[in-house]
C-alpha cells in the first residue's frame, strides 16, 4: 500500500521541523563521506610515504569519478522522491536499473579510459621514473575497485530519496567502516603498502552494497517493484539533473586545481594553512548540502503529489533552516580561529596562515552555506543549468580574479577575493533560486 505522504505545512517552523528530520540523517552520512579519506590519509602517511604520495596524485582522478557517481545518485533520488509524491514505490527500482544500464556505461568508459591512459597520466603529473609503474598500477586496481560503488549510490538514493535517510546513512557508516578498517588491518600488517587501499575500497563497497540491498529488501520499495523493464525517464532526469550536476562538480575541481596553483608561488607553509583551511571548509559545508537535499527530496515530494501550491513554502523553510544553522556556524568558525587554525594545522608558521585565512574568510561562510544550500536546492528540482551558471563564475572567478589580486597584494588578495564573492553569493543565489521556483511552479505563493 502506497504510503501517504505528509507535506509540510504552509506554517514555515512546522516545515523546518520536518526538512531539519530528513537532513540530519543525510548530515552524519556526508559528515562521514568527508571525513574518510582524511582518516585513509592518516593512515597511509604512517604506513608508506610513497603509498601517500600516489594516493595524493590520484585525487584529480578521484574528483571525476566523484563528479560522475554526484551526477547518477543526485538524479536517482530525484526520481525516487517524486515516486514517492505519486505513492509509486513500485516505479523506484526499474528507474533505478535503467541507471545503472547508463551510468554503467558511462562509468565504465571512463574507467577503461583512465586504465588505458595511466601511463599518459603519470608522465602529465610528472611522476619520478621510479614510481611510475607503481603509480600505473594503483591507478587500474582502483578504477576497478571504483565500480562497486556504482551500484551502492543508486541503491543508497533510491532509499534517501523515497524517504528511508537512515537506511541510506547506515550504508554509507558501514561502508566507510570496514574501507577503513580493512586499510588499517592491510596497510599494517601485510606490507601491501598502496595496494592496500583498492583492497579496502573494494571491501567496502561489497559491505556497503549487501546492507544497502537488505535495507531495500525490508522497504515497500522493494515488495511492490515491478519488472525491472527499461524506464525511458531514467535518461530525462540524467540529461536534465545528473548532467549539470556532473559539470558542475568538474568545474568545482578545476578550481580545486586553479587555486592550488594560485597559492604555490607563496611557499610550502603557505599551500598548507591553504590546504587545512579547504579541509574545514568542506566539513563546514556539509550541513548546506544536508539541508538543500532534504529540502529538494520534500519539494520533489509535493511536485509528484500534485502539490505545487506548497513547493514555495518547503523552499522556504529549507532557506530559514540554512540561515538559522550558519549564523552560528560562521561564528563557531570565525571567533575562535587561533586555536582553530592550530587543532587543524598543526606546525605554528602553517597554523598561522590557516589563521590568517579564516579571518578573512570565516565570516563569510554564513553566506556560503545558505548560497550552496540554494544552489543544490535547484540543482535536484530541475534547474541544473542556473545551478551551473551560478557556479561557473564563482569557482573560475575565484582563480582568475583571485590570481590578480594575490599576484597585487600577496595571498591576502585571494582571501580577501573569496570573502567578496561569497557575501556576493548570498545576495543573488536565494534570489534567482526562488525566482526560478515561483516561475516554474505556478501554482506556489507569489
Amino acid at each position: 500500500m502506497a504510503q501517504v505522504v505528509r507535506p509540510p505545512e504552509s506554517v514555515p517552523w512546522a516545515g523546518r521541523l520536518e526538512i531539519a528530520r530528513l537532513a540530519f540523517p543525510i548530515l552524519y552520512g556526508e559528515v562521514v563521506g568527508v571525513i574518510t579519506p582524511l582518516v585513509i590519509v592518516a593512515i597511509m602517511s604512517r604506513v608508506d610515504e610513497e603509498a601517500l604520495y600516489l594516493r595524493s596524485l590520484y585525487v584529480p582522478l578521484a574528483l571525476l569519478f566523484i563528479a560522475l557517481q554526484m551526477g547518477l545518485d543526485i538524479s536517482n533520488q530525484v526520481a525516487a522522491a517524486l515516486s514517492r509524491g505519486r505513492g509509486r514505490p513500485q516505479d523506484v527500482l526499474p528507474t533505478a536499473a535503467s541507471m545503472v544500464v547508463v551510468g554503467g556505461a558511462v562509468w565504465g568508459a571512463v574507467a577503461l579510459a583512465v586504465i588505458a591512459g595511466a601511463p599518459w597520466i603519470a608522465s602529465l603529473l610528472e611522476v619520478p621514473p621510479g614510481s611510475t609503474a607503481d603509480f600505473v598500477s594503483f591507478v587500474r586496481w582502483i578504477c576497478c575497485a571504483n565500480l562497486l560503488w556504482l551500484p551502492v549510490s543508486l541503491c543508497t538514493s533510491s532509499l534517501r530519496g523515497y524517504g528511508h535517510v537512515r537506511s541510506a546513512a547506515g550504508v554509507v557508516l558501514l561502508g566507510a567502516g570496514v574501507e577503513i578498517a580493512t586499510a588499517a588491518v592491510l596497510g599494517f600488517g601485510t606490507g601491501l603498502g598502496m595496494y592496500a587501499l583498492p583492497i579496502a575500497m573494494a571491501a567496502g563497497g561489497v559491505a556497503a552494497l549487501s546492507y544497502a540491498v537488505l535495507a531495500l529488501v525490508r522497504t515497500e520499495v522493494w515488495r511492490s517493484r515491478e519488472a525491472l523493464n527499461w524506464r525511458p525517464e531514467a535518461v530525462t532526469h540524467l540529461a536534465s539533473v545528473g548532467g549539470p550536476i556532473t559539470i558542475s562538480f568538474v568545474v568545482i575541481a578545476a578550481s580545486n586545481f586553479g587555486l592550488m596553483w594560485v597559492v604555490a608561488p607563496f611557499g610550502p607553509d603557505v599551500v598548507s594553512g591553504f590546504s587545512a583551511a579547504a579541509a574545514l571548509e568542506t566539513l563546514i559545508l556539509v550541513p548546506s548540502t544536508a539541508i538543500g537535499s532534504a529540502t529538494a527530496i520534500t519539494m520533489n515530494r509535493l511536485r509528484g503529489a500534485g502539490r505545487p501550491d506548497l513547493v514555495m513554502s518547503a523552499m522556504k523553510a529549507g532557506l530559514g533552516l540554512a540561515w538559522l544553522t550558519y549564523s552560528v556556524l560562521a561564528l563557531a568558525v570565525w571567533l575562535p580561529r587561533a586555536p582553530l587554525a592550530s587543532l587543524i594545522a598543526g606546525a605554528p608558521d602553517v597554523a598561522a596562515q590557516t589563521e590568517l585565512f579564516l579571518g578573512i574568510v570565516g565570516l563569510t561562510y554564513g553566506c556560503m552555506g545558505i548560497t550552496v544550500t540554494a544552489i543544490v536546492v535547484i540543482e535536484q528540482i530541475g534547474g541544473g543549468f542556473l545551478a551551473l551558471l551560478l557556479n561557473i563564475p564563482y569557482f573560475l572567478g575565484t582563480v582568475a580574479v583571485g590570481a590578480l589580486f594575490a599576484r597585487a597584494v600577496g595571498v591576502q588578495g585571494l582571501y580577501w577575493t573569496l570573502a567578496l564573492l561569497n557575501a556576493t553569493g548570498v545576495l543573488t543565489a536565494p534570489l534567482l533560486a526562488s525566482r526560478f521556483v515561483r516561475r516554474r511552479f505556478s501554482g506556489g505563493p507569489r
